[in-house]
């Protein structure tokens, strides 16, 4: 059972508000150590409410949790003994009888506040961990309290048990940052950091002012959209420089740091992403080993459309299409990978048969991924694979997968099969069928190359197409071609993303 002295530990701040308990957490003293600070948004949370946070491990769940921690403190509008945190893998044995003597400990001890916070890190680490979530809800125990649970992932399965009970319209995702948030997260000491150049110091600070003013949702008029993209052509520049950084250490806090103080990456943070990884498979009671010829059979194909029976070639003798499925089931969840399905406009739905694609969520996912395979330095893999102009547009278009996800997903409610995927038919494929609030589809394609046509696979229900570019930048009334680092500057992630 969990003692009481590793619950407190997990508290200082209980010993006074004079005491800095910020210079002792880790997660808090790495951050105020940071050369790079990523900020995300707070939530204004309510008594008797429920609120889930998922997305991959380090991704900065935690080092959020602490900050909304010491945000809370900072405010002084709760008692510091009124905030109770618990990381939920500490617990030994992940029983739901060790987690519920937590949260009693925790309820005894705010019985005597007007309102109190209980932050449960990684509760998605305890088996059955929604029943007792569910219990406390049931029996009016939140009427003044209001509980984060934070998990990699939060099971649908799981959160299913909650409804009801004060969860909706409270579940958030906090995943690696986008390009965008990379820029907008930049301040001036880790902009003299990425370069000396002062053209190029003038151009990003100015480029953060126009981003604040100007983004994208893609729900615009095709008008409106051409118009903030013409916008932002003068800080192509800028914004190649950026994107020519970011795409080597993707949106994981750890590895920007990393890169932004060395100029390339550690090897321990592409081994942190391996362990995590490892350890997702072996709490799931998976095969390593299988794990990581399906992996290198997706990295094999990635950018092409196939069946999942072509993944069953590049494994071991007998493995089976269900058990593939299982294995990229498990990868989804945990934010590895995205399964992308083909449309179909004659029946309004994806091609539950039909060919997929499945991309990496970010960038440095794959590094860590294929340095583990091939058994070679991380950054080597990340420069080879970026030496190749062909590669080099296939993880930009995972990266435009990503940020289209995230445009209109909700964690639960929305998934994003239901607004975005690819389409094929005999004459060749369009990279991404996005469907608009309207009902009207945007057609987007990747085709990052010196210099660009404006052909494309036009279907009747398409009405307009952007083709994101290297240089190019041409506007017309159907069809615009702009440089993707334009695109992935401007359009921004849903409210739900913190």
């Amino acid at each position: 059972m969990v003692e009481i002295s590793k619950i407190i530990e997990q508290n200082p701040w209980w010993k006074g508000k004079e005491f800095p308990f910020w210079k002792y957490d880790e997660h808090l003293s790495n951050y105020d150590d940071a050369k790079y600070k990523t900020k995300r948004k707070f939530i204004f949370a309510q008594p008797n409410n429920i609120y889930s946070i998922s997305g991959p491990r380090q991704a900065g769940k935690t080092t959020w949790i602490k900050l909304m921690i010491w945000n809370l403190l900072e405010l002084k509008e709760v008692d510091a003994s009124a905030i109770c945190y618990f990381s939920c893998d500490s617990l030994i044995s992940r029983s739901r009888k060790e987690l519920r003597k937590v949260i009693d400990y925790f309820l005894e001890k705010l019985g005597r506040f007007d309102k109190g916070y209980i932050f449960l890190d990684e509760v998605s680490f305890v088996r059955d961990w929604a029943f007792e979530i569910k219990n406390l809800a049931d029996m009016g125990k939140l009427s003044k309290i209001c509980i984060f649970l934070s998990g990699s992932p939060l099971g649908v399965k799981e959160i299913e048990f909650l409804p009801g009970r004060h969860i909706e319209g409270n579940r958030y995702f906090l995943k690696p940052l986008t390009f965008r948030n990379f820029i907008l997260n930049l301040d001036e000491y880790s902009i003299s950091l990425l370069t000396s150049d002062e053209k190029i110091k003038d151009g990003i600070i100015l480029l953060k002012r126009k981003l604040e003013e100007n983004w994208l949702t893609l729900e615009e008029s095709f008008e409106e959209i051409k118009e903030k993209f013409e916008l932002l052509l003068p800080f192509k520049d800028t914004l190649d420089f950026l994107l020519n950084f970011y795409i080597r250490t993707g949106g994981f806090p750890k590895s920007i740091e990393s890169y932004i103080k060395n100029k390339r990456i550690d090897g321990r943070d592409y081994e942190t992403i391996i362990n995590v990884i490892l350890s997702d498979i072996s709490k799931r009671e998976r095969s390593e080993d299988l794990a990581k010829q399906i992996l290198y059979a997706i990295i094999k194909r990635l950018g092409s459309a196939y069946d999942f029976r072509a993944i069953t070639k590049d494994t071991e003798e007998g493995i089976s299409v269900n058990t593939v499925i299982d294995y990229l089931r498990m990868f989804e969840d945990s934010f590895l990978i995205k399964v992308l399905y083909s449309y179909d406009f004659d029946t309004r739905q994806k091609r539950q048969k039909g060919n997929k694609k499945i991309y990496f969520t970010d960038p440095f996912l794959l590094y860590a991924i294929l340095s583990w395979i091939e058994g070679k330095d991380g950054f080597e893999v990340t420069e080879n694979m970026l030496a190749s102009e062909e590669k080099t547009s296939v993880i930009l278009e995972s990266l435009v997968l990503s940020l289209l996800q995230r445009t209109k997903e909700i964690p639960l409610i929305r998934d994003s099969s239901t607004f975005l995927w690819f389409y094929y038919d005999r004459r060749g494929e369009i990279d991404f069928i996005f469907k608009q609030e309207t009902g009207n589809y945007l057609g987007i394609e990747v085709k990052y190359q010196p210099e660009v046509s404006r052909k494309v696979v036009e279907v009747d229900k398409v009405a307009n197409y952007i083709i994101l570019s290297k240089d190019t930048f041409e506007l017309s009334n159907k069809i615009v071609i702009i440089p993707i680092s334009l695109f992935l500057a401007l359009v921004k992630s849903s409210e739900f993303h913190l």
